[in-house]
């Protein structure tokens, strides 16, 4: 073998020696990284979860609502077991969970973060407008869920309120969403809402031409957004955020599960003054100065 059939056998035996170190590294790295995430699993399967449900667990945190120690956090616990046999029984009717073998008590606890954002936002835009007498405005009732809860606020602050609630109430197949909404009925909605008086204002049909056709207040303390629509969330900020009192909040449900809605949204307060926040949840909450 000659001297530079020799040198060329030394660098190719050379790079073969450092690539198959890169190789084992690389493995080595992998199998560390794969048994690192297993343990971690397995810790993390091992601690007792205080919560579950809606995209969120949690394990090391009790629920703000298992909190006995606060009154506003003992009132939400109650209404939502309360909540939970209201279903069971149908005395509540939850149109858009209505199938087999349905579990209503797994379904309203694993709703339970994004209701007590509810709950807390109006206790929020009631406190901060220090008024005797709110009103409230829902886009998006569905079959009230999110409203009960809302109103089971006021019912604790003890003030007097004014619910304006806008829904199409109808089968919305034509109509550019992710759902048909083909279950949905005003006269349901209306029985589950039924306890709270006649303060509740029902305005049946699409947005933004039900504005036009509806009895609509002059001024809003708290709005709630639910309607999986960026061109319905855009009509409904442009309709209400001037009747939105200094301290009122709007209060978004599709935020973070909606790019469109997402994009929206940010855009229409980028000119605002106030204070916007994201949740966990997907909701999202601007406080208006």
């Amino acid at each position: 073998m000659s001297e530079i059939e020799r040198v060329l056998n030394a660098k190719e035996k050379k790079v073969k020696k450092n690539f198959l170190s890169k190789i084992n590294l690389l493995i080595k790295n992998s199998l560390n990284k794969i048994f690192k995430n297993y343990y971690q699993f397995k810790r993390f399967n091992k601690k007792k979860k205080t919560f579950q449900g809606w995209g969120l667990i949690t394990t090391d945190t009790v629920p703000p609502w298992k909190n006995q120690d606060n009154e506003e956090n003992i009132f939400f616990n109650k209404t939502n077991e309360n909540l939970k046999d209201l279903t069971d029984k149908k005395n509540f009717r939850l149109t858009q969970f209505e199938y087999e073998g349905a579990n209503y008590q797994k379904i309203i606890h694993e709703l339970s973060w994004r209701h007590y954002i509810v709950f807390n936002s109006v206790l929020l835009a009631s406190k901060n407008t220090s008024q005797k007498e709110v009103n409230l405005a829902e886009c998006g009732v569905c079959d009230g869920l999110t409203i009960y809860f809302a109103l089971k606020a006021c019912e604790l602050l003890n003030i007097d309120k004014k619910i304006y609630l806008y829904d199409a109430w109808e089968n919305l197949e034509n109509d550019n969403l992710r759902f048909k909404y083909d279950y949905l009925n005003i006269d349901i909605t209306k029985k589950n809402l039924e306890n709270f008086g006649n303060n509740l204002i029902f305005n049946k049909g699409l947005i933004p031409s039900v504005f036009q056709k509806s009895e609509n207040p002059t001024q809003i303390n708290w709005l709630h957004i639910d309607l999986n629509s960026s061109e319905a969330t855009q009509s409904s900020l442009e309709f209400f955020f001037d009747k939105l009192v200094s301290g009122g909040v709007i209060l978004f449900d599709d935020y973070g599960g909606f790019i469109n809605t997402r994009k929206t949204v940010d855009k229409f307060f980028k000119s605002k003054n106030g204070h916007f926040t994201n949740y966990p949840t997907g909701q999202g909450i601007f406080i208006k100065k």
